[in-house]
């Protein structure tokens, strides 16, 4: 009965651990950057720690979008506390905030491009990722299980997950974000 107990908790305890990827090298995604640079993740973020974050839907993208100013303000331009003039600081790293749309939306997506980067600010285009392609792939080997809800990765500087979010922007789940960038 120890036994079964035993392998049972261990199960739960791995596939916990592998929830969303976690532990595993992230996938080669392909895209472009709203400036038009061409960008191929992990390779263009190993070396540095990188937050990327996918939707599946366009509900996710409503959540995704909640991300944008907070890590920006966090991440890219950080305020350091302990300067008395205020100086901003950065975190040298990578981050990409990645739509992932079915092929039909894509198409239609295709269409308003230029419409989207036009209706976005300029200062987070190298953060924002056209992705054209298949989902299957993605959404099995992160087990996505709610595609109405955006993913955060947080790789290390060799491309592994090391820590995962979902869902709508929150203190916690930055701060969260924020202890494995620091390690």
């Amino acid at each position: 009965m120890k036994k079964i107990i035993l392998v049972t908790l261990l199960a739960a305890f791995t596939k916990l651990n592998a929830q969303n990827g976690k532990g595993k090298m992230f996938p080669t995604i392909t895209g472009e950057t709203f400036d038009g640079k061409n960008v191929i993740i992990p390779e263009a973020s190993k070396g540095k720690p990188t937050i990327i974050g996918i939707c599946f839907s366009k509900a996710a993208e409503t959540d995704l979008r909640t991300w944008l100013n907070p890590a920006y303000n966090q991440f890219v331009v950080k305020k350091d506390t302990t300067n008395a003039f205020g100086a901003a600081v950065s975190y040298d790293i990578n981050y990409y905030f990645i739509p992932m749309l079915n092929l039909v939306n894509q198409v239609l997506e295709k269409s308003s491009q230029d419409k989207i980067r036009k209706q976005t600010d300029k200062e987070f285009w190298p953060h924002l990722m056209f992705y054209t392609g298949g989902l299957k792939e993605y959404k099995k080997t992160f087990e996505i299980d709610n595609t109405d809800l955006p993913y955060f990765f947080v790789l290390d500087k060799t491309g592994k997950i090391v820590h995962v979010e979902k869902g709508i922007f929150t203190e916690k789940k930055m701060s969260a974000m924020e202890e494995f960038l620091e390690d």
